[in-house]
């Protein structure tokens, strides 16, 4: 852009072509462009007539600099009238009222024309001349929404904006509204210029300063202190940049400031934040604000936090409101503390509500009674500045703006000059607070573009002297500009408007030509000057001021210069300038008033203490006073600030106060720093330990809403290494990172530190932390707590810390209690160790205060995080690609590092285990191989340390020693010893506490001595120290090291590695130091994981614990060794089947899940046994001391007929069961004998209710009668009818009433007391099933197979609300104790949960195969207890709907359930004549659910016989070690139940075929891989068998036909087709010339291969269900099901086409499920429901010829104990092994086993199995047991006959 001026008249040249720069956006107003960036000059030029012509930028360039935003504030606009008039009139002057018209206006009427379009008037336009019905272009150079700093941008280009008329014909004309770029002109009325010199130069803007206190100093001052904390807060602000536009006189730091800050730590200066705040609190608190105080209290305002600050201002404000007699200190230090708020602290309303109420005060003071109005002036003029710094626009006009400017108008007309000028001063202020625009903008706006309403204002800009006086010229030069572009463009002033995007308006609004000043405007900007420091620039501006001569403005700049004058904080010369310049201003002769407010000024001057100041003044007063000019009578104030406080008594009371906050503080900050957590993942968890993985939640959510609830304690579980202590140091950082002082405070409690947590747990930590006993006193008694104790088990506590504690009662310590603890630790009642009581009752447990979390495994997603921000710790050669395809590629690894401390562990080791390693497929780690390796992984990094440190001679030598005898080694060997030694001496606590002067001759020295080979050991060792107290860095280490005392790592070396040498003997010289026999290690789940693992991984100590076993047997003393031995020996899955383990002494054992069938136990010791859920089939347990042993079930109560019902009365004495014949047997739940029976009823008792006292029965019927019964005479009090059978019955929870419903489709209410029907209600169009209660007994609600819920009110008998289902009929409904859930079970199988207050469904799921019959909530609502048509009892999780655990024993449909009153027994009742007694207190001990389960479809063992395969019914086919069971990888994943299996002979292939598949899978058995799939069949295949030399694949279909494929190429070969049914068995020939194929027509057909020819060899009729074909080089053996009978028959199939009818075996009552020949042909097993049968084929030798088929098929064996249907069973090739798997997910393998020389005397013993979590007890011996309890005994008696007994 050229900088040339235009010449004459000439025209500018046209714009350049403009483009927005990049980054800033392309603004337009009215099809115009407008430049993005501002430049910062001012024009001077010619207006172009011609419309195309743009201006350009002329003479005169008036820079404007940036400055803080805070210091500027709302104005409005000006005109040439209001500015003539501001030259000589002073206050109350008559023509504020009144129309002047200046000399430069032209127009005539413009201010009538004017007023009329602010007004609205749409004639206005109508009567302007011609030229204003066009518009004008206005040159405008912009920015969007800053101005632009520096000097200015002669490139930009000016932009033309066409503010258009609406007159569309108008012809446009080009108009400039001009600044003349001229030096200020002076007033008409001036006769003198002021000296520019009084003040030369500009100082640095005054600061309070101090001397500065040494770092640890106590601060007695308050002026010290905020001097203090202004020096701290400045020295950690952003260093900002400079520019040669910046002459901000800020303070800087010198240097012995900064070197005073370095000194002050971050402890210390917290502490001077928490003095300052402590000020504020203890000012709030005091309710007398003395005057003293006051002053102290403002002194801090400028360097307190935004809260704190507005504490204390909302503080006085409502103090000042509440004083009824004016205070002015109080109201000084208001106004005080309001004008030195930082930006953005205060807020609109703050102002408004100030000044609202200084104003009424004012309005309600009687004037010159006192001098309360003036002071009250001063105020409400200083907050209305603020207000329009501020740009508060919420002064409303009518409320407030209009009333306070009449009062103000009032008040300019005192006889008070100084109360008149003050006054007319406020009145101004008022004039611009409701602007938006600030006045120094308004003057650099006028400055800048010399137009009404045309230009671009930045809020954030900095004022220079030139640019001020230009400003204020520009409000009297361009006065006639301004009329005259109003007057001939109205619609410019409608138009123009400057915004925040950049876009020019304006809004008539903002002219106000009658009221306000531009004398203001000067005084806001030399105000601003003064408070930078930059008084040169002062005396410029107020030497050249245009408005200079204004009484107003030269009042208010005696007041400004003589509070410099008085105020101390200013060096003393310019305090002496001030003075000076006051004698200038006297000189000067300004007005009269003016020369009084001086004389007055220097008389109050004259009076101080300060000498210099003081004698200046005075003689400043001899030489102006010698007229007839006097001073103005009184004493006014000129000090801005309070006076410094001489003392500091709120400082005093804070120094006072026990430095509790304070030390709070100093524990925050250290608990923060000593945080140290690299990686943190945030743990998932569940609600309980019997919820499933896939019902998660983050736990941090849950424990925050643990803290946010009024629950008082929570629990976390979770296994050893889950993260439990990381996730609690970590929710300790996050809640001292967001604590406030007076907040909840938490603390992190290492349990196993303290001496008595049960007892004084929060004192005695807090005294770890140095806190003295009166502080504690005071947080006992005032503060809240969030108590995090972690390590409850490992502190080995079983006490409930929470009522030990007494916390949460009167006058104790207020907690929310979070505990967390290892989920091996805890036992089936571990609740009670954790809920509170409730307060009203100390005894009573409150389940609303108490909620727990368990801590699941990492997902895989958590792995990767993990991974992600574990490798960029330091620097490492592997990326997280890396880590995690080898995590991947090794089998289990990725389920081991589920858990987060393994996984540590795991990316520490994994570069050593996998080095050298080519197939990681084949690498086996186990859980101690990792710890294994991360041991040795981290002594050979510390040994390497150690090599690279410089050590002193003796701990050189010490080290040398030990690289002499392996370092590694000795460390490991430090560790183990260690370890060992805080289990012997203190019972495992992990914390050792270690004080050289106490300890030295304890057993501690051998570890924490100073000693140089113990220093370094110990140095090297996985140890961390808190002060005097060592511990392992995490309880799992202990336990290893302990575990490795007893087994440690084995290593593979090769012939040149030095021989390995144990650190323990093999064989210890006795079995009594033997390290097993040190403690009983039942009790440490994790140390027997350990050495479950070494079992698995080393044969040789397999072998070592079970010859400490058979040693036990002779040996007293190694009875515990022995308990140790066989607990880990099980849980390594050793299995005891046929073992001799007579006279073992295993006291204590944990035997449970192990397997002893046929196990010989006679004479041993097996006192406290835990035997629950073991296979105990056959044992022998004959004299065996079996005190206390544990089965973990109750014996079964045998009734002769079906129980449909039964109820727990509510004390719990007694059971009532309800029979099928219509008896009531009532049983003693102490010994579980019947004491009454109930006669009466002539049908099935389908329904029991108790009532509430237990005193009364009611039973409902199939004979169409409900009966209440009284319980202690057996009488029948009532009898109710029905007209149909009754269903289901239920009493009040009042007992005055009872409901009922059945068959005929009623509910109907009875009253007790006398029988009466009170309401018949027929709500349902089916049968009723079931009714409940609802617990304040207003409600009850039915469900029936209409698939309706209806409720019914039990007062009035109206149906209230009804709910539809949208599943199947539903068949029993319950109401859960709290009344917020019901349950509802439906007829095929469903569980659903709905929320009682909005109606609808919360979850639902599938409970059990078939109808649910029983529905009870237990009675801590935390579980719900079903039962079906399947057998099975299921107990579920109400939060979550997982299964918790299932109960199988029934052999017929379960009826109903109930539990106990206490929770802990839940009986069941079927048709099968059983009452059987489940112990749920079993459900806390996180015992396996058998429930979860896969079920088996299909078994069949690999040709060689060393392979087990079975299929599932989640389409998973798996193989198994058929000898020793161990499981192998997946086979196959299918989608689909498998419906059959083959192998291939050669054992590579494995076809499957899944459930309704018309084709089938040919599998890799190596790789996993499908190798082939056949289709064409065009019905389901269910069958498929391999021919013998593996080429050949024949399929059976649904479609009755059979084909043959090429195994390898997948080819059909061809159809056979014959059967006119589906076929469903299929056997090669031993040759594979045939294929035998059986269907369900009841024909075998043999199909020859050559020939193609069909034959049937067998026609058994129709009917057939089951095929089993046996083939030989003899013929074959077939066997079929017909009617539930086996029918085996012979086939002399390559001679003689005959089949011999061999035998029909008997009918069994049980329905066959599975059948199959052994591989000899000889043997058939049978699977039931239940059970196996086994039949042998016995040949009669008697027969002529000796042989051939003659004999006879016996039941040589029965298994029993097998729950559930058995699938499938397959026999082992060439063997009397087979397998069954079953519908409960178990498989098995057995043997035939002769028993004695007779060839038909033969036992089944088991081998192995999986799944098989119940307790197996048929054919026990225990005759003559001792100490055997008659529960027990009585179990037994029952389990001895069988499953199905």
């Amino acid at each position: 852009m050229s900088s040339s001026p235009p010449q004459g008249d000439s025209p500018s040249p046209p714009p350049a072509p403009y483009s927005a720069p990049p980054g800033h956006p392309e603004i337009t107003v009215d099809g115009q462009r407008v430049l993005s960036q501002l430049e910062n000059t001012a024009t001077l030029g010619r207006v172009s007539s011609k419309s195309s012509d743009v201006p350009t930028i002329a003479q005169g360039l008036a820079t404007i600099q940036l400055g803080p935003a805070n210091l500027l504030s709302p104005l409005g606009h000006r005109t040439t009238r209001d500015v003539a008039e501001d030259v000589d009139h002073g206050p109350g002057h008559t023509s504020d009222a009144k129309s002047v018209s200046s000399g430069h206006s032209s127009k005539v009427g413009f201010r009538k024309r004017l007023s009329r379009f602010l007004n609205g008037d749409p004639k206005v336009k109508e009567t302007a001349p011609a030229s204003a019905a066009s518009s004008a272009p206005v040159t405008l150079v912009g920015t969007e929404s800053r101005i632009q700093s520096g000097p200015p941008d002669r490139d930009a280009v000016p932009v033309s904006l066409g503010l258009h008329s609406p007159a569309p014909s108008a012809k446009m004309l080009s108009t400039s509204l001009i600044v003349p770029a001229t030096q200020p002109q002076p007033s008409p009325a001036a006769s003198r210029t002021l000296r520019v010199d009084i003040f030369p130069e500009n100082v640095i803007k005054p600061i309070y300063k101090t001397d500065l206190p040494k770092p640890h100093a106590r601060v007695d001052r308050t002026p010290q202190l905020v001097y203090c904390y202004s020096l701290l807060s400045k020295a950690q602000e952003p260093l900002q940049p400079t520019t040669d536009s910046d002459v901000s006189q800020d303070y800087l730091l010198d240097d012995k400031d900064k070197g005073w800050v370095q000194l002050i730590d971050p402890v210390l200066q917290d502490r001077y934040r928490w003095l300052v705040e402590q000020l504020v609190r203890v000012f709030s608190d005091n309710p007398l604000k003395t005057s003293d105080v006051v002053a102290e209290i403002v002194l801090v305002g400028p360097v307190l936090d935004r809260e704190t600050y507005r504490s204390l201002l909302s503080c006085f404000i409502s103090k000042f409101e509440q004083t009824t007699a004016l205070d002015v200190t109080l109201l000084q230090g208001l106004v005080q503390l309001v004008e030195c708020a930082s930006s953005g602290y205060l807020v609109d309303d703050d102002l408004v509500r100030i000044a609202t109420v200084l104003s009424k005060e004012l309005s309600i003071t009687h004037i010159g009674t006192s001098d309360h109005p003036l002071y009250l002036t001063l105020s409400l003029a200083r907050v209305l500045d603020v207000m329009v710094t501020g740009k508060i626009k919420d002064l409303n006009r009518e409320r407030d703006h209009q009333p306070m400017l009449q009062l103000l108008n009032s008040l300019k007309d005192s006889d008070n000059a100084v109360q008149k000028y003050e006054a007319t001063y406020a009145y101004q202020a008022l004039q611009y607070a409701p602007d938006d625009e600030t006045p120094l903008q308004v003057l650099w706006r006028y400055a800048k573009v010399a137009a009404a309403g045309t230009g671009a204002v930045s809020s954030v800009f900095k004022l220079d002297p030139e640019g001020l006086l230009n400003g204020i010229e520009s409000l009297q030069e361009i006065g006639a500009g301004v009329a005259g572009a109003v007057s001939t463009g109205i619609e410019v002033v409608e138009s123009l408007r400057v915004g925040a995007d950049g876009a020019i308006r304006a809004s008539e609004s903002k002219f106000d030509f009658m009221m306000k000043r531009s004398w203001y405007l000067a005084l806001q900007g030399t105000a601003l000057f003064i408070r930078q420091g930059r008084l040169s620039d002062f005396n410029l501006v107020v030497s050249q001021a245009p408005c200079r001569n204004n009484p107003n403005f030269q009042w208010g700049i005696c007041r400004q210069v003589g509070e410099i004058a008085v105020d101390p904080l200013w060096d003393v010369h310019v305090r002496q300038q001030a003075v000076d310049f006051l004698g200038e201003l006297y000189r000067g002769e300004p007005h009269v008033d003016v020369k009084r407010w001086v004389l007055t000024i220097l008389i109050q001057i004259s009076g101080m203490s300060d000498i210099s100041i003081k004698n200046r003044a005075v003689a400043l007063l001899l030489d102006l006073k010698n007229g007839d000019i006097v001073e103005y009578l009184g004493c006014y104030p000129l000090n801005r600030r309070l006076l410094l406080p001489s003392t500091s008594p709120l400082l005093a009371k804070v120094q006072g106060i026990p430095k509790l906050e304070y030390d709070l503080h100093v524990l925050r900050l250290m608990r923060i720093a000593d945080y140290n957590q690299a990686v943190y993942i945030d743990p998932m968890a569940k609600p309980n330990l019997q919820d499933m993985d896939d019902n998660l939640f983050p736990l941090m959510d849950k424990v925050k809403d643990f803290l946010a609830s009024d629950t008082q304690v929570m629990l976390v579980l979770g296994d050893s290494g889950a993260g439990k202590s990381t996730f609690n140091r970590h929710l300790e950082h996050e809640l001292w990172q967001e604590y406030k002082a007076g907040g909840r405070i938490p603390l992190f409690v290492n349990l196993p530190s303290l001496e008595r947590p049960e007892k004084d747990l929060v004192a005695e930590q807090l005294r770890t932390y140095n806190f003295l006993e009166d502080q504690i006193r005071e947080l006992k008694l005032h503060r809240l707590f969030t108590l995090i104790c972690d390590g409850y088990d490992e502190s080995q506590l079983t006490s409930n810390l929470h009522t030990t504690n007494f916390f949460n009662r009167s006058g104790q310590w207020d907690v929310k209690l979070l505990i967390t603890c290892r989920t091996q630790y805890l036992g089936p009642a571990y609740r009670s160790r954790f809920e509170p009581k409730a307060i009203d009752q100390y005894t009573r447990v409150a389940n609303d205060l108490f909620q727990q979390a368990v801590i699941t495994p990492f997902t895989r997603e958590q792995i990767e995080d993990y991974v992600e921000h574990y490798v960029p710790l330091e620097p490492r050669t592997w990326v997280k690609k890396d880590y995690m395809d080898k995590l991947e590629a090794i089998p289990n690894l990725m389920d081991l590092v589920k858990n987060p401390f393994l996984l540590t562990l795991s990316l520490e080791a994994l570069p050593t285990v996998v080095q050298g390693k080519a197939d990681l497929s084949r690498l086996r780690i186990t859980r101690a191989e990792l710890y294994d390796t991360f041991v040795m992984h981290w002594m050979a990094v510390n040994k390497r340390r150690m090599e690279d440190q410089r050590l002193d001679r003796e701990d050189q030598v010490a080290f040398e020693e030990l690289l002499e005898a392996g370092f590694e080694q000795s460390g490991v060997k430090f560790q183990q010893d260690l370890a060992a030694a805080i289990f012997v001496h203190q019972e495992g606590r992990p914390v050792v506490d270690y004080i050289n002067k106490h300890d030295k001759c304890s057993w501690k020295a051998a570890f924490f001595s100073m000693d140089c080979e113990t220093s370094l050991l110990r140095g090297a060792s996985l140890l961390s120290r808190a002060g005097t107290q060592y511990r392992f860095v995490h309880r799992s280490i202990l336990e290893y090291f302990f575990a490795c005392t007893i087994s440690g790592p084995t290593k593979e070396h090769d012939e040149f590695d030095p021989p390995v040498h144990s650190d323990t003997p093999a064989i210890p010289p006795t079995i009594s130091t033997h390290p097993l026999s040190q403690k009983d290690l039942v009790v440490e789940p994790s140390i027997i994981q350990f050495l479950a693992e070494r079992v698995q991984l080393d044969s040789g100590f397999k072998d070592e614990l079970l010859a400490i076993i058979e040693q036990s047997k002779t040996d007293d003393q190694a009875a515990r060794a022995a308990a140790n031995a066989i607990t880990i020996l099980i849980k390594a899955g050793v299995r005891f089947n046929g073992a001799d383990l007579r006279g073992i002494r295993v006291p204590g054992a944990d035997m449970s899940g192990g397997e002893f069938d046929s196990a010989q136990l006679q004479e041993a010791d097996l006192t406290d046994v835990n035997l629950t859920k073991s296979w105990i089939r056959q044992a022998d347990f004959t004299k065996a001391q079996m005190e206390r042993v544990q089965f973990g079930e109750l014996p079964y109560l045998k009734d002769d007929d079906a129980v449909y019902s039964c109820a727990y009365s509510p004390d719990g004495t007694s059971l009532a069961a309800g029979h099928s014949e219509g008896g009531i047997n009532i049983y003693d739940t102490s010994t579980w004998t019947t004491t009454h029976t109930f006669e009466g009823h002539r049908g099935i008792i389908r329904s029991l209710a108790y009532s509430p006292t237990s005193l009364q029965l009611l039973s409902g019927s199939g004979d169409s009668t409900v009966r209440l019964w009284d319980c202690e005479s057996g009488s029948c009090i009532f009898v109710l009818e029905h007209t149909g059978g009754v269903l289901t019955v239920a009493f009040s929870p009042s007992g005055k009433q009872v409901t009922s419903g059945g068959m005929d489709g009623t509910v109907r209410l009875w009253d007790v007391q006398t029988g009466a029907n009170l309401f018949n209600l027929t709500v349902h169009t089916e049968w009723v099933h079931s009714i409940s209660y609802s617990p304040d007994g207003h409600a009850v609600v039915s469900v029936s197979d209409d698939r309706m819920i209806r409720f019914i009110d039990t007062q009035t008998g109206q149906p209230v609300e009804v709910w539809k289902s949208q599943s199947s009929g539903m068949t029993r409904v319950a109401y859960s104790p709290g009344g917020l859930e019901i349950a509802v079970g439906h007829g095929y199988g469903e569980l659903q949960l709905y929320d009682t207050t909005t109606g609808k469904p919360t979850r639902n799921w599938k409970a059990h195969d078939e109808s649910v019959t029983g529905v009870i909530f237990s009675p801590n609502s935390q579980w719900i207890a079903t039962c079906g048509r399947d057998y099975t009892v299921k107990v579920w999780s109400a939060a979550t709907g997982s299964v918790l655990s299932v109960f199988t024993g029934h052999n017929a449909s379960v009826c109903q359930v109930a539990f106990s009153p206490n929770g802990l027994q839940l009986a069941s009742c079927s048709m099968d004549g059983t009452i059987r007694l489940w112990d749920v207190s079993s459900l806390g001990t996180g015992m396996d659910v058998e429930g979860g389960s896969d079920p088996l479809t299909s078994v069949l063992f690999s040709p060689d016989g060393r392979l087990l395969f079975c299929g599932s019914k989640s389409g998973a086919v798996r193989q198994f070690d058929a000898r020793s069971g161990e499981s192998g990888p997946f086979v196959v994943y299918g989608d689909k139940p498998v419906e059959c299996l083959a192998v291939s002979p050669d054992g590579l292939r494995i076809a499957s075929v899944g459930t309704y598949d018309e084709f089938v899978t040919v599998w890799n058995i190596g790789t996993g891989q499908a190798d082939v799939v056949l289709r064409g069949h065009t019905g389901d295949v269910i069958a498929v068998a391999f021919s013998a030399d593996s080429c050949w694949i024949a399929t059976g279909s649904y479609d009755k036909t059979v084909r043959l494929w090429d195994s390898r190429s997948g080819i059909l070969d061809r159809v056979f087709e014959g059967h006119t049914s589906h076929v469903f068995c299929l056997v090669f020939s031993p040759y594979s010339h045939e294929i035998l194929s059986g269907g369900r027509d009841g024909t075998i057909r043999a199909w020859d291969l050559d020939s193609c020819e069909c034959r049937v060899v067998v026609d058994a009729g129709d009917g057939i269900g089951l095929w089993a074909i046996s083939t030989s080089p003899n013929g074959l053996r077939v066997a079929s099901i017909t009617k539930q009978i086996v029918v085996v028959a012979a086939v002399d199939l390559w001679g003689r086409d005959i089949c011999h009818h061999l035998q029909s075996l008997e009918r069994d009552p049980d329905s066959v499920q599975s059948f199959a020949f052994s591989s000899c042909g000889r043997w058939v097993g049978v699977g039931y429901w239940g059970s196996v049968r086994l039949w042998n084929f016995v040949a009669d030798t008697s027969a002529e010829g000796g042989g051939g088929e003659g004999g006879e098929w016996k039941c040589s064996v029965r298994i029993r104990d097998i729950f559930g249907n058995v699938n499938s069973i397959a026999w082992k090739p060439d063997t009397l092994e087979f397998s069954i798997g079953c519908k409960n997910g178990s498989l098995q393998v057995w043997r035939l086993v002769e028993t004695s020389s007779s060839s038909d005397a033969w036992s089944a013993q088991l081998v192995w199995s999986t799944g098989n979590l119940v307790l197996a007890a048929s054919d026990v011996v225990f005759a003559d047991a001792v100490g055997l309890s008659s529960n027990n005994h009585q179990l037994l008696t029952q389990r001895c006959k069988g499953a199905a007994a």
